[in-house]
């Protein structure tokens, strides 16, 4: 009687590791083009969750200079975010992260980039006398990081960043 209990308590066990699962299976297609960028699909799907529905919004604030969004939805819930924000010359990653509120990061990649956890920045440069600036920042948002997931995060925006340039009115 005891083994026919341990029985149905396993099989129980199984079903119910089995479904929980099945929440984590991605049922969408993630698109190769984010906000105008071009970025290999796998690239922004291990940042993302699972579900059955993804939304990708591109806006951008009519303040001058610009800010630039570009939100990932899934499932109806935000899940991975970038923001770009207009700087001046010589700005380096770590101060664009500071004067987004984003702090105590660490750098990697000779400080190309700052992350802390769920959060990276990066800049890139582009000259634009009319917002009086000769570099464009990059912060990227995972809501829900699994672990650690800086090396995701740092080959996802490495793509997004230098794509997404070739977007913006740069001066040579």
């Amino acid at each position: 009687m005891i083994r026919g209990r341990s029985t149905a308590v396993l099989a129980v066990s199984i079903v119910l590791a089995l479904s929980s699962c099945s929440g984590e299976k991605k049922n969408y297609a993630v698109p190769d083009e984010l906000c105008g960028a071009q970025v290999k699909p796998e690239l922004t799907e291990a940042l993302l969750p699972g579900g059955d529905k993804i939304k990708v919004l591109n806006e951008k604030s009519n303040s001058s200079p610009p800010y630039h969004y570009c939100m990932v939805y899934v499932d109806g819930k935000a899940e991975l975010s970038v923001e770009g924000v207009w700087h001046p010359t010589g700005t380096t990653a770590k101060q664009a992260a500071e004067d987004s509120l984003v702090f105590n990061t660490r750098p990697i990649k000779g400080g190309r980039f700052e992350v802390v956890e769920g959060t990276m920045v990066t800049v890139v440069d582009c000259k634009n006398p009319e917002y009086d600036a000769g570099r464009f920042s990059f912060e990227l948002e995972v809501t829900n990081p699994d672990g650690d997931i800086s090396e995701k995060m740092q080959r996802f925006l490495a793509a997004f960043s230098e794509s997404y340039r070739k977007t913006l009115p740069c001066q040579n």
